[in-house]
């Protein structure tokens, strides 16, 4: 038996900031924020249904940018297994916010009945890309941090001689690195705001082990640092950052 590339799942930290007014980014490790999504292409409205016909209290917030670059967002409450759409046209999708989490899986799809773009799994209250509403400097240039987890939710299996890989990075803008141990808790710093670099991290595109001699035990979870840099000369770019989890089973 081995584990699966479904069981490493790419989760959100404590402290995820939708500006620069948020501070002591990072920290531990957020299970309820999921960081994997399929963007909508092209622009269009999507709808949204559960797998449980009683989850019908809770609103989904839907935030985006339209064909202009201004952020949107929409709110609707679930109706169960029955589809619920909304009336907005996205350009690119954000982040989808949940009120609270539904007994089934939530899907949100293109409309209407097209392809999935965002799942919430049991648990799973929210799912966001990193860098929330960035924006290019007046001059000169400016890096953003994020921090997300890698987290092997095998009940038992570990993950041995572990390597994080930069699978694609179009834009190549984007760096990352590891904090030196697993599970940690870390964060820029308090009272930095997501301009300011965490302390002992360093960024680059090369392949990166896994701290713990490599080994992500069962339950565990690496910490990944993400550093997104934007020059005042970038236009705007929809774009895809692909990070990935590897390793052998033992």
């Amino acid at each position: 038996m081995s584990i699966q590339a479904s069981e490493l799942k790419l989760y959100g930290s404590a402290v995820m900031p939708d500006d620069d007014s948020a501070t002591a980014i990072g920290g531990a490790i957020n299970t309820a924020i999921k960081m994997e999504f399929t963007d909508i292409t092209p622009s269009g409205a999507v709808e949204m249904l559960s797998s449980a016909s009683g989850d019908t209290t809770q609103t989904v917030t839907i935030y985006g940018r339209d064909s202009a670059g201004t952020i949107v967002s929409e709110v609707k409450t679930l109706n169960g297994v029955s589809v619920v759409s909304f009336t907005t046209t996205f350009e690119r999708i954000l982040k989808a916010v949940m009120s609270g989490a539904a007994t089934g899986t939530v899907t949100i799809r293109k409309a209407s009945a097209g392809a999935t773009l965002i799942t919430l799994e049991p648990g799973i209250t929210q799912v966001r890309r990193p860098f929330y509403a960035v924006n290019t400097p007046e001059s000169g240039s400016v890096t953003y941090y994020e921090k997300v987890f890698y987290k092997n939710t095998n009940g038992t299996l570990t993950l041995s001689s572990g390597v994080i890989k930069e699978a694609a990075d179009p834009s190549g803008k984007v760096t990352f690195g590891l904090p030196a141990t697993i599970d940690d808790t870390g964060t820029n710093g308090t009272g930095n705001n997501r301009q300011v670099a965490p302390s002992g991290i360093t960024f680059n595109s090369s392949d990166k082990n896994i701290a713990n001699g490599q080994n992500l035990t069962a339950g565990s979870a690496q910490g990944i640092w993400l550093a997104l840099t934007l020059a005042s000369t970038d236009a705007a770019a929809k774009t895809t950052y692909d990070l990935r989890c590897e390793g052998t089973t033992t």
